[in-house]
């Protein structure tokens, strides 16, 4: 198990994998197709596939399981960043430094954690962080980001919302980028 990660190139020159990794760049790659994907990969790279198993359990259902947790950790570096960039869904948001700025320059701070490795909480659309102690809320609109940001709550970003509303991915920023020029924008339109 340490073996160097191959690049997407090369995941997409395999014709049996290339069908799935379009539809992740497209954001089509479901929890069904997922699953799928893993099957197809588990004879020869049955890491890949526990990543991926391990993944849409995680992100549909929350767990304080250690050991799954840290599983999907080890999984993770495997993949190599480029893989996983591609399969992530979400993006936590609004934590860390973001807590000293007013609630309208919100998202200095994206956060390393992923929606997958959060605890449960009562709510399956809320998840705690570990590291924090903050609750985090899943928004699967911009309304409801926007809502949760100005309450400054850190929020999961789902990568459909990102690539749509915000872009948040796609915009290359050295230094502080400026949330209210360029995030707030997106988020809070009303407001201009």
């Amino acid at each position: 198990m340490t073996r160097e990660p191959r690049g997407l190139f090369d995941y997409l020159r395999d014709e049996e994998e290339r069908p799935f990794l379009i539809e992740a760049m497209n954001g089509t790659l479901d929890d069904d197709k997922r699953l799928a994907y893993a099957a197809r990969l588990e004879p020869r790279d049955p890491e890949r596939a526990e990543w991926l198993r391990l993944e849409v359990a995680l992100h549909g259902r929350a767990t304080n399981d250690a050991a799954m947790h840290a599983r999907f950790v080890e999984l993770s570096r495997l993949l190599g960043y480029e893989m996983l960039r591609l399969l992530r869904r979400d993006m936590v948001l609004n934590c860390g430094d973001a807590r000293t700025e007013r609630p309208r320059a919100r998202f200095l701070f994206v956060c390393s954690a992923r929606w997958e490795t959060l605890a449960p909480t009562e709510d399956p659309m809320v998840r705690l962080c570990g590291d924090c102690q903050e609750r985090v809320y899943f928004c699967e609109s911009g309304r409801v980001a926007s809502a949760h940001a100005r309450a400054g709550d850190c929020i999961a970003v789902p990568r459909n919302l990102r690539d749509r509303d915000v872009n948040l991915d796609t915009r290359t920023m050295l230094g502080r980028p400026n949330p209210l020029g360029e995030w707030s924008r997106d988020l809070f339109p009303d407001d201009e």
